[in-house]
């Protein structure tokens, strides 16, 4: 019986664990959003724009996950959804608040590159 308790609170343990550390993702991502939106100084509806167009952006990467799709459908579907979304902010965008975007992007893919190749 005790042994059932100790398995019990070890695997309560390990998914209130899981569950931080999603939700320290999350944080993560957020912070990271509003400041790319201070370095963009952007104007309320510039705002609003880039908030739609990232909402968009951020379905569509869920249900991506979601799908059972193979590995290069996603990156294919990935890749579309991606210029897709640069399109739409090359048009609410001025040129340098696109090229602080573009760099943005730049920094962020290289950062996880870094995460990727730490894990491994």
């Amino acid at each position: 019986m005790k042994r059932i308790i100790k398995i019990t609170v070890m695997l309560v343990l390990v998914i209130l664990a899981s569950n931080a550390s999603a939700q320290n993702k999350m944080d993560e991502v957020k912070a990271k959003y509003q400041e790319l939106k201070q370095k963009l100084n952007l104007t309320e509806d510039q705002s609003k724009k880039v908030d739609a167009i990232n909402t968009t952006w951020f379905e569509g990467v869920a249900d991506l996950k979601k799908s059972n799709e193979s590995k290069l459908s996603k990156r294919s579907k990935f890749k579309s959804l991606n210029n897709t979304r640069d399109k739409q902010m090359k048009d609410v965008l001025t040129k340098d608040q696109f090229k602080i975007y573009k760099a943005n992007q730049k920094e962020m893919k290289e950062e996880f590159k870094q995460r990727r190749a730490n894990r491994e």
